[in-house]
C-alpha cells in the first residue's frame, strides 16, 4: 500500500523474496489488509513469545535483518506447533486428529480472536515471518514439506 512505513514494506519485500506458492500468497494478503486496517500502527500489545520457536527469537532481537536460521525442520516444526497453539483464541477446537479443525465457522464468525489478534511489527509478522523462514528452508525436501504445508493451510 502507498501508505505503508518502512517497517511494512521491508517486511512485505523480505517475507515475498522467495515465492513459496499458492498456499502462502494468500496469508501475505491477508497480513497485508490486516495491517492496513489498523492504519499500520502497532498493538498495545505483542503476540506472546511463550513457547515461540527460539531461531524466530534470535531473529526478533537481531532486528530482523536476518533470516531465521532453521538447521533442524523437525524440531522447528514441534516449537512451531507448540507456539502456534499457545496461541488461538479459547473458541477453536481441535479434530480427532489433534489438528486445529477448520470448519463452517472457520474465521470466529465474528467472535474475538484474543492473544492471535495482533498488529504491528511485533504482531502477526512474526508468524508470517515463521512460516516464511520455514517455508525457505522446507522447499524442495518432500520429507519435511509436509508439516509446513498443514500449519499454513491452518494459518
Amino acid at each position: 500500500p502507498p501508505n505503508a512505513p518502512a517497517w511494512f514494506t521491508d517486511a512485505h519485500a523480505s517475507m515475498t523474496h522467495i515465492d513459496l506458492g499458492c498456499h502462502y500468497r494468500p496469508i501475505v494478503a491477508a497480513w497485508t489488509r490486516m495491517e492496513a486496517a489498523s492504519r499500520f500502527e502497532h498493538s498495545e500489545s505483542n503476540l506472546s513469545a511463550k513457547s515461540r520457536p527460539k531461531s524466530i527469537g534470535v531473529w526478533i532481537r537481531s532486528k530482523r535483518t536476518a533470516a531465521a536460521s532453521i538447521n533442524d525442520p523437525v524440531q522447528y516444526a514441534e516449537e512451531w506447533r507448540a507456539w502456534w497453539d499457545l496461541l488461538q483464541p479459547s473458541w477453536r477446537t481441535k479434530d480427532k486428529d489433534g489438528q486445529w479443525a477448520i470448519t463452517a465457522t472457520y474465521g470466529g464468525a465474528g467472535r474475538e480472536w484474543g492473544p492471535l489478534y495482533r498488529w504491528g511489527i511485533n504482531g502477526i509478522l512474526t508468524v508470517v515471518a515463521s512460516l516464511y523462514f520455514w517455508g525457505c528452508v522446507v522447499q524442495g525436501k518432500p520429507e519435511f514439506l509436509g508439516s509446513w504445508e498443514r500449519a499454513v493451510q491452518d494459518v
